[in-house]
């Protein structure tokens, strides 16, 4: 698994754990998370079966430079935040309505029967609404629409179709339920959300910098460094330790 977390002072951590064992493996600071930042940790960790991600362009780019036949699992938690977004919780549209219990199904699905139910499901929601989706405005039939000055029209329903492309693309590349297939599970489960990321690492490190308010800008980042480190597979605090550590203070003049 791979996420960032955003911290004070414009920096941001990247973090890759083993999404197994929840151990971290090793953590990249930037500024935002982007291809780059996500190359240079990539690029220091034995390419993986499978990255669960939640989605951003930069860490898909990057995993395809570095790990090009890993493959993706998109978290399905995140999924199911995008859809919320575009329909919100309660959608005034019955398409979007529909569309939404189907992407609350999502976390039902516990195998690969269920997979192919659900997209099913996906494919006849399209039958039944394709022509709906596909309607558009014209700038001149409405004009006083802020989307009329950009462009001579636009879709019609925007938010249902930017929704059910996002779920007919993750599907269509099997990164919606990568979790299931036999070639990737033979060594144990796969992982389908990032929670043991976000709640397991990325919440403990936000809880020392609340614990610890108004650290300066290095030592709040040796804080977080700190605590990856002690997520690591084999911490080991007192290997950090140095003679200068332990030198007596100069004697009294």
């Amino acid at each position: 698994m791979a996420d960032g977390t955003y911290m004070a002072h414009g920096w941001c951590l990247v973090i890759a754990i083993d999404g197994e064992t929840g151990q971290v493996i090793d953590w990249q600071w930037c500024h935002h998370e982007n291809s780059a930042a996500y190359t240079a940790l990539f690029s220091r960790i034995a390419q993986p079966d499978v990255l669960i991600t939640d989605g951003l362009r930069g860490v898909e780019k990057a995993c395809a430079a570095v790990w090009p036949s890993t493959r993706i699992q998109r978290c399905l938690v995140h999924v199911q935040r995008n859809t919320r977004t575009d329909l919100t919780l309660r959608p005034r549209l019955e398409a979007g309505r529909e569309l939404k219990k189907l992407s609350d199904r999502l976390t039902r699905v516990h195998d690969p029967e269920g997979a192919i139910r659900w997209g099913e499901a996906l494919n006849a929601w399209h039958e039944r609404w394709r022509d709906f989706i596909n309607e558009r405005t014209l700038a001149k039939d409405d004009p006083h629409d802020p989307k009329a000055a950009s462009g001579s029209w636009w879709w019609t329903h925007q938010e249902p179709r930017r929704c059910y492309r996002r779920l007919e693309h993750l599907f269509r590349t099997g990164r919606l339920f990568a979790f299931l297939e036999p070639e990737l599970t033979q060594g144990g489960p796969v992982e389908r959300t990032t929670n043991r990321l976000e709640g397991g690492v990325n919440s403990p490190i936000k809880r020392t910098l609340l614990q610890h308010h108004g650290l300066p800008e290095e030592h709040m980042r040796r804080a977080c460094e700190w605590r990856c480190y002690m997520k690591s597979a084999t911490p080991d605090p007192t290997s950090l330790n140095r003679d200068e550590h332990h030198q007596p203070p100069p004697a009294p003049e």
